[in-house]
């Protein structure tokens, strides 16, 4: 990985992590699974405000034929192949696939080689250190070039800080998209369609579906950010609070370790957070994961809302039908634990139980059609 400062990005939304809302193996699996906060008086901690009669606004859902054809298009896209072309000059802004290799005085060095299969970039914005994009713009398809460099001295790596680096790249082509037409073999590849017609009234009928979904998805949002805001956190149990900052410290090390990369390096390279930012973050964080989940379970309790023995694993069933796990010992074989145990028990139950929370809020709340609202 020789990936440096100038292909910084933000990654707040990779890295946050919710005990609330499930994140598969983000908060680990539990051999026997109490019901969270089972053992605290939460009137103590959380005074609950109005969650039945919660005001919210039902989105009104249409699809335009401007919509369709724009989802068409996108479709058109997202079928486009990359294919390799043998010649040409690489320029900034191109596709291309490389081979190279990393030597620091004459030697190769642990993850600064593609191997024999290379890789591809796109030059201008690869991410890789300073000056290694630059050293393979203008070179052509076959061409090998060496391109010395130094890495910055804050790379992240104490090995790697600061030294001189040669790297013998090799130009193996540039990558160029050929994008198919939209026609009617276009529509019998990706569809069962057999006529234009018959295709673009399909589309038309999945966007309505996920603008339905999204509008829906909205208004339990809306629902539910009112419930919060009329509640009153009294004070955290820190039990609970520590818990939940011990598991996402935990997530964010394992990334860093993927990155092969020091603690804090990873944070201040990924996140733009100091030391002091980040453990305010976490603070800031974790209390808003835990002021929801008590709210939640106070709910719960005043409504009598549980989640079976049987509810559980027809919910987990179709949670793992969503997530494309058809097979489940080859999943097993794959990740060395049952779904269940790489999701997490206690994860898959807060979901599960926060689906039929907001469920009971929706029952129960006082929907305003969008003209009205306005």
């Amino acid at each position: 990985m020789i990936k440096g400062n100038n292909g910084k990005t933000k990654i707040m939304a990779l890295l946050l992590v919710s005990c609330l809302s499930l994140s598969l193996a983000a908060c680990g699996a539990k051999d026997d699974y109490v019901v969270p906060y089972s053992n605290y008086d939460l009137s103590e901690y959380v005074k609950l405000g109005d969650y039945k009669g919660v005001e919210a606004t039902e989105t009104k859902v249409s699809v335009t034929d401007e919509d369709v054809q724009t989802e068409i298009q996108s479709r058109v896209q997202a079928a486009s192949k990359q294919v390799e072309k043998k010649e040409g000059t690489a320029a900034t802004g191109d596709s291309v696939k490389i081979a190279y290799v990393g030597k620091i005085d004459g030697k190769a060095f642990e993850g600064g080689s593609t191997g024999d299969e290379g890789t591809t970039i796109t030059l201008g914005s690869s991410g890789y250190i300073p000056g290694f994009d630059d050293g393979v713009i203008g070179m052509k398809v076959g061409e090998k070039k060496t391109i010395n460099l130094k890495f910055p001295a804050d790379y992240g790596k104490e090995e790697l800080n600061g030294k001189d680096v040669a790297f013998d790249v090799t130009l193996s082509a540039i990558m160029v998209n050929e994008t198919p037409k939209y026609d009617l073999e276009f529509v019998k590849a990706n569809s069962k369609e057999k006529t234009l017609k018959a295709y673009e009234k399909s589309v038309k009928k999945d966007l309505q579906e996920k603008k339905k979904s999204a509008a829906e998805e909205e208004m339990r949002n809306q629902i539910w950010a009112t419930i919060m805001d009329n509640s009153k956190v009294l004070k955290y149990p820190e039990t609970e609070l520590q818990a939940c900052k011990d598991k996402n410290q935990e997530y964010y090390e394992n990334y860093a370790k993927q990155y092969n990369m020091e603690f804090q390096a990873f944070i201040k390279q990924y996140t733009g957070m100091d030391e002091k930012a980040y453990k305010d973050y976490l603070k800031q964080y974790s209390e808003a994961i835990v002021s929801q989940e008590m709210v939640m379970y106070s709910i719960a309790k005043a409504e009598n809302i549980s989640i079976s023995d049987k509810e559980y694993k027809e919910k987990l069933k179709a949670f793992m039908k969503e997530q494309g796990v058809e097979d489940e010992k080859a999943f097993e074989k794959q990740y060395g634990k049952s779904f269940e145990e790489y999701a997490g028990k206690d994860n898959l139950m807060k979901s599960f139980l926060l689906e039929k929370v907001l469920d009971f809020a929706v029952d129960n709340a006082k929907i305003v059609p969008a003209e009205k609202k306005a």
